[in-house]
C-alpha cells in the first residue's frame, strides 16, 4: 500500500504555557504522542486498531532539542516519521515547526516497545505478519505539511 503521510497540526493552548509567556518543555512530549497517534491513524493499523489486537506499545524513551520556543496560539505543524522499526522496536523522529515563520522550533524521538497485552515481547512478524509488512512499508516516509 503506498501511503502519503500528513503532518499534525495544533494550536498552542494558553494552559501549555508558562510564566515566560512559552510553551512549557513538557508539552513537546504530549504533542509528540498526538502526533504518533496522528501518525498511526494515517496507517492501515491506527493504534485503537493495534489495541485491539492485543498489542501495546509503551514508552521506553523519549528525548528532544528546543530550538527556537513556541507561543501561546502559534501553530505548530508536528512531522513524525518512522525512522527504525523491526518488529520489536519502533522510533519515531518530530519536528516541531512554527506554521506561521516556517521556523524549525524543536526535533524529538520517542522509540516504543511492540508487547502484546500481558507486558511479554511479541515477534509481530510472525504473529502479525501484516502488520508487520505494512509498517515496513511506511519507514522512513516524510510526511507531507
Amino acid at each position: 500500500m503506498a501511503y502519503k503521510i500528513k503532518a499534525y497540526r495544533r494550536k498552542v493552548n494558553y494552559y501549555e504555557t508558562d510564566k515566560m509567556g512559552i510553551t512549557h518543555h513538557s508539552n513537546y512530549f504530549r504533542w509528540f504522542e498526538e502526533a504518533r497517534i496522528h501518525f498511526m491513524s494515517q496507517t492501515a493499523y491506527p493504534y485503537k486498531r493495534v489495541e485491539k489486537l492485543g498489542i501495546v506499545m509503551p514508552m521506553i524513551a523519549a528525548s528532544a532539542e528546543y530550538k527556537h520556543p513556541t507561543f501561546f496560539d502559534d501553530e505548530v505543524i508536528i512531522k513524525s516519521w518512522l525512522t527504525f522499526f523491526n518488529g520489536y522496536k519502533t522510533t519515531l523522529q518530530f519536528e516541531v515547526i512554527n506554521a506561521e515563520t516556517n521556523q524549525l522550533c524543536v526535533t524529538g524521538e520517542t522509540k516504543t516497545a511492540v508487547l502484546n497485552a500481558a507486558g511479554t515481547p511479541i515477534r509481530l512478524q510472525r504473529e502479525f505478519p501484516e502488520m508487520y509488512e505494512d509498517w515496513l512499508s511506511v519507514l522512513g516516509l516524510v510526511p507531507e505539511d
